[in-house]
């Protein structure tokens, strides 16, 4: 039986330091599974710190970038997971990538986060006036598929991506249906 999460999604700060350090080292072997975190792996906190923060507000954004909300699954004092929420789509992200993109640590993968995460960054969405939000997976990742059609998720289709060089899934998530939102 699963616990109930305590975790919650929080702007990494400072005092995140290490725990961002423990977090981004996870995925050294695996670099390409580390979705939703754009910045300069080797920044400094300071400098990862204050770029999420101009990203969301739409500054220094690299060309063809919308503003975007990167948020972190805290939990325990550790940093589980990363949401990355992007506040309109572009027409590259509506073909690829959507408005949200998540990664969990391998650590704590299994454990119900990616779920949790997802919800409670549908939220955010929701204070973003987003509603109907893109999100898109690999085919091959039956994990997110059962993640996203847990957050209410409709499969708009499945294609080839030929930037990616594989077959992705379409999914949209109506977030003016209040039994998908963890708000009550």
């Amino acid at each position: 039986r699963k616990t109930p999460m305590t975790g919650q999604l929080v702007n990494l700060g400072l005092h995140h330091a290490e725990a961002l350090e423990h977090f981004l080292s996870e995925f050294d072997p695996r670099p390409e599974e580390l979705h939703a975190y754009f910045c300069d792996r080797h920044a400094s906190i300071k400098d990862a710190v204050e770029q999420l923060r101009n990203w969301s507000e739409g500054v220094g954004l690299n060309d063809g970038w919308v503003p975007c909300s990167t948020l972190f699954w805290e939990e325990d004092h550790l940093l589980k997971g990363v949401i990355n929420i992007r506040h309109h789509l572009s027409p590259g992200l509506e073909v690829h990538g959507g408005h949200i993109g998540y990664a969990v640590s391998p650590s704590h993968r299994k454990q119900g986060i990616a779920t949790a995460m997802l919800s409670a960054g549908l939220d955010v969405c929701r204070q973003l006036d987003i509603t109907r939000a893109l999100v898109t997976c690999d085919c091959d990742n039956r994990g997110s598929w059962r993640t996203i059609e847990r957050n209410g998720g409709i499969l708009e289709r499945e294609s080839w991506n030929p930037e990616l060089q594989r077959m992705t899934r379409r999914y949209w998530i109506d977030l003016t249906d209040d039994r998908h939102s963890s708000i009550r």
